[in-house]
């Protein structure tokens, strides 16, 4: 169910998982956490509900999203074209900002300037780019004139279901409410999970927990984590 390959930022010294997410590089994560009971049970798999949840804060409040909005933000190109109207010019510096060699290890995924309910500026790394997690924002100005609002999102949800369920060894569907779904067992994708309890999928029994978080726009999205029974 996972399309293209999205990476996970990565993490900051002031703002990560547990000590034993260790990067191997900005692309390759390696050595889980130990999490209790190998994840099965109970206490397994709120331990990786707990951890999911971390991640979650991390990619959606963390350090690392911070530092790259207010990079964004500074951006004189993106500023002087919205200043002058030139909707053009500041989506072509957005879709620049995606795609030049620095965002390799930026990761930022989503860039988007708002005014009112208007959308000024609206770019994606890629497909996955319109399913992203919850962005930071921020107010543009130039020499006092308020400009518009920026949104950046430094991570989608098909590289958060992979973080994930590479962390945590848990399979892991987030559902949200515009219908997009994204899942690291294709069984999960269209099946009706349970908020918590049991279910069978695949002729295999799984205990499940699941948790809601605001996605891009406060999009309310549902994330199942999902160990063997």
């Amino acid at each position: 169910m996972l399309g293209a390959c999205a990476s996970a930022p990565a993490a900051d010294p002031s703002d990560h998982p547990p000590r034993s997410f260790v990067k191997q590089s900005s692309h390759a994560l390696v050595n889980r956490p130990t999490l209790p009971s190998a994840t099965t049970g109970q206490t397994g798999i709120a331990a990786a509900v707990k951890l999911a949840t971390r991640i979650y804060e991390r990619e959606t409040k963390g350090t690392k999203l911070r530092r790259e909005t207010t990079r964004i933000s500074r951006d004189a190109i993106l500023l002087s074209s919205l200043s002058r109207g030139d909707l053009a010019g500041a989506q072509a510096e957005a879709d620049s900002q995606l795609t030049r060699p620095s965002n390799h290890f930026a990761h930022v995924t989503r860039i988007s300037v708002v005014r009112g309910a208007r959308v000024l500026v609206n770019a994606t790394l890629n497909s996955d780019g319109v399913y992203v997690v919850a962005p930071a924002t921020r107010a543009l100005r130039l020499h006092g004139r308020p400009l518009g609002t920026l949104l950046v999102s430094i991570q989608d949800v098909t590289g958060f279901v992979k973080l994930v369920h590479h962390i945590t060894g848990a399979d892991v569907a987030v559902r949200g409410a515009s219908g997009h779904v994204r899942a690291s067992l294709g069984a999960a994708a269209a099946a009706r999970l349970p908020t918590s309890g049991q279910v069978t999928l695949a002729e295999r029994r799984y205990r499940v927990r699941s948790f809601r978080e605001p996605g891009w726009e406060a999009e309310p999205l549902t994330v199942w984590l999902l160990v063997g029974a």
